[in-house]
């Protein structure tokens, strides 16, 4: 991973992170709950699991992988699996495990834990989709961690908040376009995760009938 692409990562995941908190803190104290996130720290131990497995048995990665010659093939369960091993070595699984329990947390508090779930999955399962034509090999759960980036920083700059809220957002979505400017997964993944937020937001307003 080059350098740039490090720093665009940080910005577009920290961005979301910094928004949340921040536009949490502006919140009338009833509304600041510090609930217990339990999505968060459910599916962060659900993906450190075979997270740290795959490097005691090397065979786990390619097996539970995104592969696309293997997708055709019939192993539909690698759009999930996928999620839950990771492809850049140590270093990149501390960070995508960190980055999930950084900005989960704070999508969580935000959107609840069901909501959190929609999004973590949408965006992480679709943005798959792209992946194959893309990087048609790889694994890892930094997708969903930037569905729930760009659900935050929708939400945060739809809402009426400070003026450091809205940029911290707007980073984080400058960041989501430039990845997918660069043809990078990660940017339709925070794409998918801005758009399943807006959905939320509209059937909150909307809500269906019957």
């Amino acid at each position: 991973m080059n350098l740039f692409l490090s720093v665009i990562y940080v910005i577009g995941l920290f961005g979301a992170y910094l928004a949340g908190s921040f536009h949490r803190r502006e919140q009338p104290d009833p509304e600041r709950k510090r609930s217990v996130p339990y999505s968060t720290l459910l599916l962060t131990l659900a993906v450190a699991i075979p997270t740290t497995l795959q490097f005691f048995f090397p065979a786990i990665l390619p097996l539970f992988e995104r592969n696309y010659g293997c997708f055709l093939a019939g192993d539909w369960w690698r759009l999930v699996t996928s999620l839950f091993v990771q492809d850049g070595g140590v270093s990149g699984s501390i960070f995508n495990l960190v980055s999930l329990l950084f900005v989960g947390t704070v999508a969580e508090r935000l959107w609840g834990g069901r909501r959190w779930l929609i999004i973590f999955f949408t965006g992480g399962l679709l943005s798959q989709l792209i992946a194959f034509a893309w990087q048609p090999i790889g694994a890892g759960n930094s997708v969903a961690n930037f569905s729930l980036a760009g659900s935050v920083a929708v939400l945060c700059f739809a809402r009426k908040t400070a003026r450091v809220v809205k940029i911290a957002a707007v980073l984080t979505l400058g960041a989501g376009l430039i990845l997918l400017l660069l043809k990078d997964i990660h940017g339709p993944a925070l794409l998918f995760g801005a758009l399943t937020a807006w959905l939320l937001r509209w059937l909150d307003r909307h809500p269906l009938e019957g």
